[in-house]
């Protein structure tokens, strides 16, 4: 592990996990005294960063779009977005940022496994009262997923790791995880809030009915199934849900929830 990339601020401590985007630690603010969770962001112009930033950026304009995108990211005040504290750029010149380190949370669907319905329901409204924050303010997450919601000890709800988000005019590319990804990110089409909708309700899926409706074994056969076959919503066994599901996961975004707001009140 290089502890050199940190400005001296930070006393860094053990890898809490790693991805494409980077590599967090458990870190101590030495300013404050406080636990936190350090992101180490890869800071190559090949990678999908923050905004889908073009190729073609040297890396001074990636540092100058990164410090305005952290900056973003620092405005964000949400009791169920994971806040991020600090930024900066250490001395190879790598961009971090710190934010509020969860103790041992576990992601939506590991905490949800054996919950009441009810209790599975208000994780998801918890979600949604993120991502209308978000989408009121024109950013769009573009990689929701278990991993990407988290849940404490107390049962409160942490969107986290917008290493993909984007204003619905800079996502002019396809991004996220396949088997979360909505029929019209898949065909490179226009994204919008209804994107991101569509991510929820399957793991909203997931949570009701306690498995992904569709073989992940075979990837054609998936994108297939994502494009083209609705999900059986008759293993909820719940009517009222199953009509909420079923509108959730339209294939196509016109047909489906195109707010946050309203799926709360339906739910």
């Amino acid at each position: 592990m290089n502890t050199h990339f940190i400005h001296h601020r930070y006393a860094i401590h053990n890898q809490l996990g790693a991805g494409a985007m980077g590599a967090v630690y458990r870190a101590t603010d030495r300013l404050t005294g406080e636990a936190v969770a350090l992101k180490q962001v890869n800071l190559d112009p090949q990678r999908v960063l923050f905004g889908s930033r073009p190729a073609t950026e040297n890396k001074n304009e990636l540092r100058i779009a990164l410090a305005r995108e952290f900056q973003t990211l620092a405005s964000l005040r949400h009791p169920h977005i994971i806040s991020v504290l600090d930024y900066g750029f250490g001395a190879n010149g790598q961009p971090f940022f710190t934010m509020t380190l969860l103790n041992h949370p576990q992601t939506i669907l590991e905490y949800g496994r054996n919950q009441a319905i009810t209790t599975k329901a208000m994780l998801l409204i918890q979600m949604l009262q993120a991502l209308n924050y978000l989408h009121r303010r024109g950013i769009l997450h573009r990689d929701i997923k278990p991993a990407n919601v988290l849940v404490n000890e107390a049962g409160d709800v942490r969107l986290v790791d917008f290493g993909l988000s984007a204003t619905p005019e800079q996502a002019q590319n396809s991004a996220g995880t396949l088997v979360y990804m909505s029929p019209e990110v898949l065909r490179g089409l226009s994204i919008s809030t209804a994107s991101d909708l569509y991510s929820v309700g399957m793991i909203a899926y997931e949570l009701f009915v306690g498995r992904y409706p569709y073989d992940t074994q075979n990837p054609t056969r998936l994108m297939m199934n994502i494009l083209n076959t609705p999900p059986d919503v008759s293993h909820i066994n719940h009517p009222m849900l199953e009509l909420v599901l079923t509108r959730w996961l339209q294939k196509d975004p016109t047909d489906r929830y195109s707010s946050a707001e309203r799926l709360i009140r339906d739910l």
